[in-house]
């Protein structure tokens, strides 16, 4: 597998050294050079969010990279010591603003059988005054998030230009079974892959072609190591409107047929069902109810994820 022919300490070391590119070219081509038959691309990026940098002064001088560790540094704990010290100084925090790209290899037939290796782009920009309005903060972490925080954000002039950062690589089939083997707290997305395979989806689509998993690591109340598994849709199709929660039989059944068809995938509107809950149940239970009165638009194997779904209802 990919993970013994390129070891993460090799992705680290390339995220270190690619320049980011708009289709990732290069990064592509140097992954790809090791991953033999089972070559990468890219398949959806996710942005919005961002974390805690650094403090620069006015002129974009560095103080320090990391904001924490120079408030713990120089306040041992005293958020009015470490205000007396520096508030004259004009000094500016920073903020890594980031974007999550996901890349996926197929290896197999089955919904689990990809790789999935997540690379993080990140730029530095000023970000805020250190302390917001002359605010005091009680402790280091309310010096990391002060009220009015994002109210008080400067022009974000660009420190450092984006550089990828490497976040994870994970064999899906692997990590189905491991967690098969151990049990875990949250099989959700094991039974989604499940629904995928015996799906009319499964039969004509790619899961990892439409859904990427987002993976976040956490303790469980014994202290074991766990992963939660959570499907993120490459394609955001719209909720439907409240109009559509009122049609059944052949309005509905033409309504789901155009929704499969922009999301590029047979049963999209049950997939995004669990992601997007609310509205979309509704829909869910409409379509049984048509079945039970004998009006049936659905495949038979699709209809049996459904009835599953009714009896033992799940969402994300």
């Amino acid at each position: 597998m990919f993970h013994d022919t390129f070891p993460e300490a090799g992705l680290v070391e390339l995220c270190s050294r690619v320049t980011p590119e708009a289709d990732h070219g290069t990064f592509l081509a140097a992954i790809n050079a090791e991953a033999g038959d089972t070559p990468f691309y890219h398949v959806v990026t996710r942005g919005g969010w961002y974390r805690v940098g650094g403090v620069v002064s006015r002129t974009g001088e560095r103080v320090a990279p990391s904001l924490r560790k120079w408030a713990e540094a120089e306040s041992d704990g005293d958020m009015i010591a470490l205000y007396a010290a520096h508030a004259d100084e004009d000094l500016l925090t920073t903020r890594l603003d980031g974007r999550m790209h996901y890349f996926v290899a197929p290896c197999g037939e089955r919904s689990r059988d990809f790789v999935q290796l997540e690379v993080e782009e990140l730029v530095e920009v000023v970000d805020r005054p250190l302390f917001v309005d002359d605010h005091v903060p009680d402790d280091v972490e309310e010096l990391l998030d002060p009220p009015g925080a994002y109210q008080a954000r400067v022009e974000p002039q660009v420190l450092t230009p984006p550089a990828y950062v490497f976040h994870g690589l994970n064999d899906v089939a692997r990590l189905v079974d491991d967690q098969g083997r151990t049990g875990g707290s949250d099989r959700r997305y094991i039974r989604l892959l499940e629904e995928w395979d015996v799906s009319s989806a499964g039969t004509q689509a790619r899961f990892c072609d439409h859904f990427v998993l987002r993976l976040l690591p956490f303790l469980d109340r014994f202290g074991e190591h766990k992963i939660e598994a959570t499907p993120l849709p490459v394609k955001l199709v719209p909720e439907p409107s409240v109009e559509v929660l009122s049609l059944s039989g052949a309005p509905l059944a033409n309504y789901l047929q155009q929704y499969n068809r922009d999301a590029g995938f047979p049963l999209a509107w049950y997939f995004q069902m669990l992601l997007q809950k609310k509205r979309m149940v509704t829909l869910a239970q409409t379509v049984y109810v048509d079945y039970q009165r004998s009006y049936r638009y659905l495949a038979d194997r699709d209809l049996a994820v459904l009835e599953n779904w009714i009896r033992n209802p799940y969402s994300f």
